[in-house]
């Protein structure tokens, strides 16, 4: 038995933090600019703003690189669980998956969510609208999972 899914990303949300990213580092470099020439009358707040701005559009640009930013695939199976990315796969066997929470985003039962924690990453899955999926894959995951009660 194994379970497939696809989390579908926007390349239109990457290309907007790439764009807001740098935007900001247009308007940094325009203060340093400023201050550097004599212009502006608070240079340590300008600096500071700068600074904080900077680090802002750094942080953008690179969520907008994370392997989380595109498509990711998971397949669940008796080996264990397996996600392929933009980057490549990763598989994970049932001893690296640490614990699998299920969430119930609201009171609809509309929006379900997985959060798999494996030794090397955290992973929520959305599942909007498949709650019966979700339920599904998790009972699959916590049967094969070791537990702290049944370790031998």
């Amino acid at each position: 038995m194994s379970f497939t899914y696809t989390v579908p990303k926007r390349k239109t949300n990457r290309i907007t933090y790439r764009i807001m990213g740098s935007i900001f580092f247009l308007v940094v470099f325009a203060q340093f600019f400023l201050v550097a020439s004599g212009y502006g009358k608070h240079k340590i707040l300008t600096i500071l703003f700068a600074l904080f701005l900077g680090a802002y559009g750094i942080y953008l640009i690179s969520s907008s690189l994370r392997k989380q930013a595109f498509d990711i695939t998971y397949l669940f199976n008796d080996d264990g669980l397996k996600v392929t990315h933009h980057y490549g796969e990763t598989q994970y066997s049932f001893d690296d998956i640490e614990f699998v929470t299920m969430v119930i985003a609201d009171e609809n039962m509309m929006f379900y969510v997985l959060n798999v924690k494996t030794t090397k990453d955290i992973y929520s899955i959305p599942f909007t609208m498949k709650g019966e999926l979700c339920e599904k894959v998790y009972e699959f995951v916590n049967a094969r999972i070791k537990h702290d009660d049944n370790e031998a």
